[in-house]
């Protein structure tokens, strides 16, 4: 598969939230854990790696799982679009596609 990652606006905003949030804490853990959940993206080497995400329909979309966070990603024309980062402790209902 392509290494070509594409990270969406919602996934983005994610990104910033979580670090925000373990910020407040410490800002090595911070980046810490934004370190590892873009490794754990970067380290997706096929599309059907990971489990299908059940959440989202339209498209068949997996989730990988770091820490007790989703990474919920679609393989398209060689390309991994990382579409949203889900704190897996919150209601399911708020993951919205």
């Amino acid at each position: 598969m392509a290494k070509k990652i594409i990270w969406s606006a919602d996934a983005k905003n994610d990104l910033n939230l979580i670090w925000l949030f373990y910020a407040e804490k410490s800002f090595e853990v911070a980046d810490k854990v934004i370190d590892e959940i873009i490794f754990t993206a970067e380290s997706i080497n096929f599309s059907e790696q990971f489990q299908l995400e059940p959440t989202f329909s339209k498209i068949e979309f997996r989730r990988a799982i770091c820490r007790h966070f989703k990474i919920i990603y679609s393989v398209r024309e060689n390309k991994l679009f990382i579409v949203r980062i889900f704190d897996s402790r919150q209601n399911p209902k708020k993951l919205k596609p």
